[in-house]
């Protein structure tokens, strides 16, 4: 039974489908990128499986229990596009990542010791145990990063869903974080990966599912990178700076 299971997804904006008869799923333990060019629907189609945006039309089944009434989200661990770990509200990184065991106990009841563990394994884990007690909007872009995979690490989940975690950070926070990634496929953990470059994860992934204009147009063995992007040393620029990402090369263009 896959993990994650979307057929015939169909995702509209303001009467326009992003998203256009999607199929995607993911296997148990399995690692899947997915591609595409800036604005093929990458990031609506993972909002969509979120739970963040409705569909259209199609479905989604999470852990083989159609989305809406799936309630044991404690399995899904999502990290968004960063936006800021803090969002305006002075917290420190451990609390931050502290929301992440908010599903693994009643409302109201304060943390437990094991939530307390997992928020501290967690940080640790992503290199960041020394600063549990800094206010999130002191550390750097990539610290911040961080912090945001922390939270959804420590939900301590099947499966987990990151929307171009590497975006925008150094090329020593890109390593780190791929090998956190890779951490979790090898103990299991199924990993749907939104990404403009697979770099060091390239080794990693079971499959690539490609988008464009909406529609899936490959599911299978990732694409090999060629030329300047098979350096490990090359960094393609912020997608969002300007409108144009090497993924547009690999892709044929926005």
């Amino acid at each position: 039974m896959p993990v994650l299971n979307v057929r015939g997804a169909t995702v509209s904006y303001g009467g326009r489908a992003v998203v256009r008869g999607a199929d995607l799923a993911v296997a148990p333990g399995e690692a899947v990128a997915l591609m595409g060019a800036n604005g093929s629907g990458k990031s609506t189609l993972i909002k969509a499986v979120a739970g963040l945006v409705p569909l259209a039309g199609g479905s989604i089944e999470l852990f083989g229990t159609p989305q809406r009434r799936f309630r044991d989200w404690k399995r899904v661990g999502y990290v968004p596009q960063r936006t800021g770990a803090a969002s305006g509200v002075p917290s420190t990184a451990a609390e931050v990542v502290s929301q992440g065991r908010l599903s693994h106990r009643l409302l109201g009841t304060p943390p437990r010791r094991a939530d307390r563990d997992a928020v501290a394994r967690s940080l640790a884990e992503v290199g960041l145990a020394d600063h549990a007690r800094c206010s999130v909007d002191t550390l750097s872009g990539g610290q911040q990063q961080r912090v945001l995979i922390a939270r959804a690490l420590a939900t301590d989940p099947d499966l987990l869903i990151m929307d171009e975690p590497t975006v925008g950070v150094d090329a020593e926070t890109q390593a780190a974080l791929a090998a956190v990634i890779a951490d979790r496929i090898d103990a299991g953990c199924a990993v749907l990966l939104v990404t403009h470059e697979l770099g060091p994860l390239t080794d990693r992934l079971d499959r690539a599912v490609v988008l464009a204009d909406g529609k899936v147009v490959h599911d299978g063995a990732p694409p090999r990178p060629v030329g300047e992007h098979a350096d490990p040393a090359h960094q393609h620029a912020h997608p969002h700076a300007n409108g144009h990402s090497d993924s547009d090369d690999l892709w044929g263009g926005k």
